[in-house]
C-alpha cells in the first residue's frame, strides 16, 4: 500500500474506534441504568414490588467502607415465607462510581409477582441512613460484552493515532 493509502485508513481507524467508545460507554450506562427494579433503604420492614423472573440482589454502599461486615439480611413474600437467596461467591457484579459502589451478594427466582419485605439485622443505624438493597435484573454478559466492545474500541482509537502520526508526520 502506499503512503497516500496507510493517511487515510489510519484516521478512519481512529474515527471508527472513538465512534465505537461512545456507543459501548452510552449503551453501558443505558444498561446499568435500567437494570434496576428496586431499590430500597437498607433497614427492616422497607417492601418492594418485583414481578415474577430471575434477579440479582445487591448491596450498595460507600466505596470502600466496612458498612455491609456482618450483615444478615433476608426477603420474604407477603406470607411470610422466605425467599431462597443464592450466593454468589465467583461472578458477582460490581458497579462502582465516584462515592458508591453496588455489588452483586446473590440471586432469586420468582414464580409470580410478589410484595417483598426486606428485614436487616446487624447494620448500624448511621448506616441504614446511606446504604441500600437493590434488586436488578442480571447484567453480566450485557457488562462482558461491552467491557470487550470499549478493549477494542480504545485499541482501534490508539493504533489509529499512532499510525497517523507515523504516516503524517514521520518519513
Amino acid at each position: 500500500m502506499s503512503f497516500n493509502l496507510w493517511g487515510l485508513l489510519f484516521p478512519l481507524l481512529f474515527a471508527a474506534g472513538l465512534y465505537a467508545l461512545v456507543r459501548a460507554i452510552g449503551s453501558l450506562l443505558r444498561l446499568t441504568g435500567t437494570a434496576i427494579v428496586a431499590r430500597v433503604p437498607a433497614r427492616s420492614g422497607e417492601r418492594l414490588q418485583v414481578p415474577a423472573g430471575r434477579y440479582d440482589l445487591c448491596v450498595e454502599g460507600r466505596s470502600f467502607s466496612l458498612d455491609f461486615l456482618g450483615v444478615d439480611y433476608a426477603l420474604h413474600e407477603a406470607g411470610g415465607e422466605p425467599v431462597r437467596i443464592h450466593r454468589k461467591y465467583l461472578s458477582r457484579t460490581k458497579v462502582s462510581g465516584f462515592g458508591s459502589t453496588r455489588i452483586s451478594t446473590g440471586w432469586f427466582e420468582l414464580s409470580r409477582d410478589s410484595e417483598l419485605s426486606l428485614s436487616v439485622q446487624g447494620l448500624s443505624a448511621q448506616a441504614q441512613q446511606r446504604c441500600w438493597i437493590v434488586v436488578w435484573r442480571p447484567i453480566g454478559a450485557g457488562i462482558a460484552i461491552r467491557v470487550v466492545a470499549l478493549v477494542l474500541g480504545g485499541f482501534a482509537v490508539i493504533g489509529g493515532l499512532v499510525g497517523s502520526v507515523h504516516a503524517w508526520l514521520l518519513p
